[in-house]
């Protein structure tokens, strides 16, 4: 039986330039096929920082679908637009698979407002989405080979230490740090959370990589807040599981427009870390409120701190989250998901 070649299109490497939502998504998906077939097997055409030099780029498109079996596309939002019809074309040469990962909640939209994307897009031989509702929303417009497949990672078993409540309770957010991620509003939350218990038990800890337009005013509000927050800079791809272990609860309080199944709360699921998390996009189909983690009503800083301290003084639930959390690692492992992935490939 034939063994089969796959080429991966999308950005592939580690350190704080591959640390959105797309690197990592990559990132788990390039490393779990070459796992599963060899690293002679799968072809990596890197787009990051393609812009540089396209001519490399195009050759390296040329050669993935002149060698491979199948194609799996992964670019971002704007990388669509030259990655769909280039795709699109060289499938039509070469007679290849083509199979669409999505990355984000924003396709729909983009498709509707663009018919000739749609056209590229349409000739794919799979289009997978985040979620129930993009498969709904794509299939409205036409997209008949949508199917779901959630955000995935690998599966560790982790065991997540006790918090010693005798001390600093540290909380954190996982997540780039522009505004629109609920920076401004995870400080709020902890500053609240400290309020309603009459005293100081909760800190934040802030990771990701600051975007240029919110640099200064990240920057202020750390000094302006340096006794309830701390920067802790950038982690590798790989080490969100890690990292999330170490604290009480991850605060997910984005609000970005462009927000899809967010790859952070699966960190925090195999880290066996409760989210709580704002009612935005999807966050409530993936969190379900108070059995993997806590959905508080949308920008409600409030309601956000009370779950925060009744996470704190409820040690019992506090275990049951963990353990649903546990179970959603598993139904999101990449073993489950990507393994779907692996059999509609020829």
């Amino acid at each position: 039986m034939k063994r089969k070649h796959i080429s991966i299109v999308g950005v592939y490497g580690q350190g704080e330039n591959f640390t959105t939502g797309q690197a990592v998504k990559c990132f788990e998906v390039i490393n779990w096929f070459k796992e599963k077939y060899g690293d002679e097997q799968i072809g990596i055409v890197n787009t990051y920082a393609w812009k540089k030099n396209p001519v490399k780029l195009f050759v390296s498109m040329i050669k993935a679908f002149r060698v491979s079996d199948n194609i799996i596309l992964m670019p971002a939002q704007h990388g669509l637009k030259i990655f769909a019809p280039m795709a699109a074309i060289l499938k039509k040469i070469f007679g290849k698979q083509v199979h669409y990962v999505v990355i984000g909640g924003w396709l729909a939209n983009m498709l509707d407002q663009h018919k000739i994307l749609r056209k590229c897009v349409l000739t794919f031989d799979g289009v997978y989405v985040e979620t129930e509702k993009m498969v709904h929303d794509l299939r409205k417009l036409g997209v008949d080979k949508v199917l779901y497949m959630p955000n995935c990672r690998k599966y560790v078993d982790k065991q997540h230490p006790v918090a010693n409540k005798s001390k600093l309770i540290r909380v954190c957010t996982y997540s780039r740090v522009v505004k629109e991620k609920g920076i401004i509003d995870a400080i709020k939350i902890v500053q609240k959370a400290n309020e309603f218990l009459g005293e100081k038990k909760f800190i934040l800890d802030i990771y990701g990589k600051i975007a240029l337009e919110f640099k200064n005013e990240f920057e202020l509000i750390i000094a302006e807040n340096e006794n309830d927050v701390k920067y802790c800079g950038v982690k590798n791809s790989d080490q969100g599981a890690e990292t999330l272990e170490q604290y009480f609860c991850l605060l997910f309080p984005t609000y970005y427009i462009g927000e899809g199944f967010a790859g952070t709360i699966l960190d925090a699921f195999v880290a066996r870390t409760p989210v709580i998390a704002n009612d935005w996009k999807y966050n409530k189909d993936i969190i379900k409120n108070r059995e993997n983690g806590f959905i508080y009503p949308f920008r409600n800083i409030e309601q956000a701190a009370r779950d925060l301290c009744e996470l704190y003084e409820n040690e019992n639930l506090y275990k049951y989250l963990q353990n649903g959390c546990h179970i959603s690692a598993l139904m999101y492992s990449t073993d489950a998901i990507l393994g779907e992935l692996d059999k509609k490939m020829k």
